[in-house]
């Protein structure tokens, strides 16, 4: 809807004579109207005075206010539009009902297709905090750009080769009375004894010289596939599978092709040997380089000197399967910062092994998430584990809804729970580095996803309370400010939603909602629903029930639904 405003004003500033690009702000105070106009481009072409072009332009908008801009006035260097709070409260509330629950969407993405690739947890190991950011941040992404107009197509790459595999099948031998023992335990005790098997190879690997030359050789075993390691390598990583779905399950996330590194690495090989023959990658040292130097970038082994695969390696491949089984026009790799210069060089090499990759593979950069402990590390057993991280949040919530006299359902827990976490991990751009913190992320009051779904819940109390007919809603001539700032709030809704897919960041739609709910929470205040006549409270419960379709689409955006008590 702001649209419809932004283009309403861009209209009476081109008939006042004013040309170039239209940007509008919003003033500091809301006495100072809705929308600002700069002035300084204007006054620097006529090398004027910023505030005196402001004034001239002003009276001379005076003369084209329409139904929906009531008045305009200059301050400082500003042509500020004061907008007539009934009639956007009129566009809003009828484009809400128009387009129900499509409201909020764009066909920014129309005909184009999207690859989002997240969660990556590899097999044997433990699947962290950062896994949890990773794939809470890749499941808001792929339906942010649904909501845009794209098609998307939800993969999800997980190493299930490699030295991480050795380093976890030697920690087994090692315990191997354990392993045959846990064998009849459920899976959650399975996981477990893997992620102990995995640092105990770990740490052996980093400090016994005879443990790592026995990782190198399983490593090789792995590869080649041999017979002796087979059936321990199979059964181990079904278990790691398993597990892997059971949790995105629990965080409400889904994969429409899941990709593994077994299955790409002899391809990567075959593309580095052919590509190294007509001199794109180059022999260093026994192994096999992509020389990055020469594009301003750094070198990197793509064969080392076993002539086995790198990750490196392993991507040419991959990236040949993904665009030859779904011809996206981009794919976004949900990846940690720490591996920003490996995508540069991986997606430099891939210009010549792979031309129409170009400038359709990017990396999605996320943060770290630490706790007090610092930086995690599985290599030496000391991760924060993701689900760890859901079950302490489960039992916060439950403590603070028991505090409130609310007999929370398990799933009501659960829910609450689960938005406590995934708005804490997206509230903040997604590069950032996040202190999880789940005293705050549980609470009810503040910058939090529970605070987020009470409001939900609160609306839809007032709405199986209210008595009047929203059919055909009459908006008063006037409205009280906080009416207004709560319609205005609800048309920004599409630009929001549109622009964060634009710059791939889901904080928007957090940050967006925040705002949505102390304007709702201002207006509860000042504006009773269901203590005023007929008509009035019929026009309040259409803004109220308005407000709960956009919160719940917001929500959704960011991967949480909606309770009906807390």
């Amino acid at each position: 809807m702001l649209s419809v405003i932004q283009t309403t004003i861009e209209g009476m500033l081109k008939e006042a004579g004013v040309v170039g690009s239209f940007e509008l702000s919003t003033p500091p105070k809301s006495a100072m109207g809705d929308l600002a106009f700069p002035c300084f481009a204007i006054a620097k072409e006529q090398a004027k005075n910023p505030a005196e072009v402001a004034k001239m332009l002003a009276a001379q908008l005076q003369n084209s206010t329409s139904a929906l801009v009531e008045k305009v006035q200059a301050f400082g260097p500003y042509v500020n539009f004061f907008l007539n709070g009934a009639e956007v409260a009129k566009l809003v509330i009828q484009a809400i009902a128009d387009q129900g629950a499509q409201y909020g969407g764009s066909q920014m993405g129309k005909g184009k297709k999207i690859m989002v690739e997240f969660a990556h947890p590899n097999t044997h190991k433990a699947f962290h905090i950062g896994h949890l950011r990773n794939i809470i941040t890749g499941e808001s992404m792929v339906r942010i750009f649904e909501n845009a107009g794209f098609v998307v197509t939800r993969v999800n790459y997980q190493g299930d080769v490699g030295m991480h595999i050795a380093k976890c099948l030697w920690g087994i031998t090692q315990l191997f009375s354990e392993y045959k023992t846990v064998q009849s335990e459920d899976l959650a005790e399975r996981v477990a004894f893997l992620g102990r098997a995995y640092a105990t190879g770990g740490q052996a690997y980093e400090a016994n010289e005879t443990a790592q030359k026995e990782i190198g050789a399983i490593n090789e075993q792995i590869y080649r596939g041999d017979d002796s390691i087979k059936e321990l390598y199979t059964t181990t990583r079904q278990w790691s599978l398993e597990y892997f779905d059971h949790i995105y399950k629990r965080v409400d996330s889904r994969f429409d092709r899941l990709y593994f590194e077994s299955e790409v690495f002899e391809r990567g090989r075959v593309i580095v040997r052919e590509f190294l023959a007509k001199g794109v990658f180059k022999e260093s040292e026994g192994a096999v380089i992509f020389p990055g130097s020469e594009y301003e970038l750094h070198d990197r082994v793509f064969l080392n000197k076993l002539g086995l695969p790198t990750y490196e390696a392993k991507e040419l491949a991959l990236a040949e399967k993904q665009f030859s089984e779904f011809a996206p026009d981009a794919i976004y790799h949900v990846v940690a910062k720490e591996q920003s210069e490996y995508f540069k060089v991986s997606f430099k090499a891939l210009e010549f092994t792979l031309p129409e990759s170009k400038g359709r593979e990017h990396h999605l950069v996320y943060g770290w998430v630490r706790l007090k402990e610092g930086k995690m590390s599985s290599r030496t057993g000391q991760v924060i584990l993701g689900e760890w991280l859901l079950d302490e949040t489960e039992q916060k919530i439950a403590e603070i809804m028991a505090e409130n006299g609310v007999s929370g359902r398990s799933e009501t827990i659960q829910r609450v729970a689960l938005a406590a976490v995934k708005y804490a991990m997206l509230h903040t751009s997604v590069a950032n580095d996040i202190a999880f913190d789940v005293k705050a992320a549980a609470n009810l009051t503040g910058d939090s996803g529970p605070y987020l779904l009470y409001m939900c819940t609160r609306i839809k109390s007032i709405l199986a309370k209210a008595q009047v007919n929203t059919d055909n809603v009459g908006v008063p001539v006037e409205l009280a400010p906080a009416e207004k700032a709560l319609a205005l709030a609800l048309g920004n809704f599409p630009e929001v939603a549109a622009f964060a897919a634009e710059s791939t960041n889901p904080s928007l739609i957090a940050h967006y909602l925040l705002e949505l709910a102390h304007r709702f929470s201002e207006f509860y205040e000042a504006c009773p629903v269901l203590s005023v006549e007929p008509e009035l409270q019929s026009f309040r419960v259409a803004l109220v029930r308005a407000v709960l379709q956009v919160a719940e689409k917001g929500l959704y955006l960011l991967g949480i639904k909606t309770v009906e008590e807390m």
